[in-house]
Order: C-alpha cells, then structure tokens, then sequence
C-alpha cells in the first residue's frame, strides 16, 4: 500500500539542477519529463528574443525523456539531473545551439517498497 503525499510540476532551466523533495522515507515517481523548448512563455525562455519561434525546431520542439529520468529517478529516495544533460542533449529536439529545459511532473509515494 503506498499514498501520494505530495506533487510537483516543475521546470528546471540551463544551468539549473533538477532535485525532488520529498520527505524522508518517501520514494519518487516521475509522471512527466519533456526537454526541449515547448512554450514561448517558459520561465526559462523569458530573457529570448523570439524572432523565429514560428519555427518548429525554434520553439515546440521537444522530446519525451520519461523512461531516461524514470531510470535515474523513480522509486530513489533522490537524485538530480543537472541540465544541460549530456544525454538528453543527445536526442537533439531543437537547434543545437538553443537553450532548452525539463519540464517535470513528479509524486512522493509513501508506503511499503513494493510499488504495483
């Protein structure tokens, strides 16, 4: 048996590291992860000039990362992934030379270690 006892939806910016908390004896589940550049209005692209963001490799341009941070992050009691991330990086969803971020969903499940 396991509850949620809190949730998060974050974004974690170049430069930034992402880190959940949770309380102590709570694991993490990770629900959502996309890198890239998914919106104009991101907190991590306020500084931007956006004169190409009709662009689809400028902006909306993002992958899924769920199963790369689900191995690193989910059931841990913690973990971080600092972005850039080199292998994130590697599924090259916008320009290369393009700022992007993480966008996370996360729960901290408490209860037995068994998780269905």
């Amino acid at each position: 048996m396991y509850t949620a006892s809190a949730s998060s939806d974050e974004e974690y910016c170049q430069l930034e590291t992402f880190r959940p908390q949770c309380l102590p004896g709570e694991r993490v589940i990770i629900s959502k992860a996309i890198y890239g550049r998914m919106s104009d209005t991101a907190r991590c692209l306020q500084d931007e000039i956006q004169l190409v963001k009709d662009d689809p490799m400028y902006m909306g341009c993002f992958e899924d990362v769920l199963p790369l941070v689900n191995a690193r992050c989910s059931r841990q009691e913690n973990c971080e992934i600092r972005i850039p991330d080199p292998e994130m990086e590697k599924t090259n969803p916008c320009y290369r030379h393009l700022a992007k971020y993480l966008e996370v969903v996360y729960h901290c499940i408490k209860g037995s270690d068994e998780f269905s």
